[in-house]
């Protein structure tokens, strides 16, 4: 059934934060620029325009069922939007490995693993595809700005950047600053 209140499972201070109650229908996502990595986590981020604020659910029925990751649909982005987005691949990519480590996190291990939160700081796993998001970056970023329309392979390789860092934060997470820019970027 769905929702009485969309806002139930909205993550806290807006909404509740309550877990999603069941499977989804099967979500395929299909990102459009190099960017975020949302293809590959269990939160989605939306603004929320009456509060203006940027906030997002969180649970790991979110995950889509397929990313159908295509480096021609980036092909008509602008050079800023490229650059800006390239941007945001690398924070990711440098948050999350520089993230609490897992095994020092506050709150401890959990009692089961099905209670553990969405990110759980900085591991092995996340390092290894973080620091293939920051390769990536630092090779193919420049290229992506500058030749965005014609360099076929700094596209793709930025679109694997951005999927990469999207598996290395939505493991280990991010820092404040991530955070904090919600207030901004709900004002843009």
């Amino acid at each position: 059934d769905p929702p009485n209140n969309f806002y139930d499972y909205v993550n806290p201070p807006l909404g509740k934060g309550l877990p999603v109650p069941g499977p989804l229908t099967p979500l395929i996502a299909i990102p459009t620029t190099a960017g975020t990595g949302s293809e590959t986590t269990v939160v989605a981020i939306f603004d929320d325009t009456p509060t203006k604020s940027k906030t997002g659910i969180a649970h790991r029925r979110l995950k889509a069922t397929l990313g159908i990751v295509d480096p021609d649909n980036i092909r008509s982005l602008t050079p800023s939007v490229a650059k800006y987005s390239g941007i945001d691949v690398l924070c990711h990519a440098m948050e999350s490995y520089t993230a609490i480590p897992y095994n020092r996190r506050p709150s401890g291990k959990p009692p089961s693993p099905i209670l553990r939160p969405a990110y759980q700081g900085s591991n092995p796993i996340s390092d290894v595809w973080s620091i293939h998001a920051l390769k990536e970056c630092t090779e193919y970023l420049p290229r992506v700005v500058e030749n965005l329309h014609s360099d076929e392979e700094a596209r793709s390789k930025m679109c694997l950047a951005a999927s990469s860092a999207g598996m290395g934060f939505g493991n280990a997470g991010v820092h404040l600053c991530h955070g904090m820019s919600y207030a901004v970027a709900s004002q843009v």
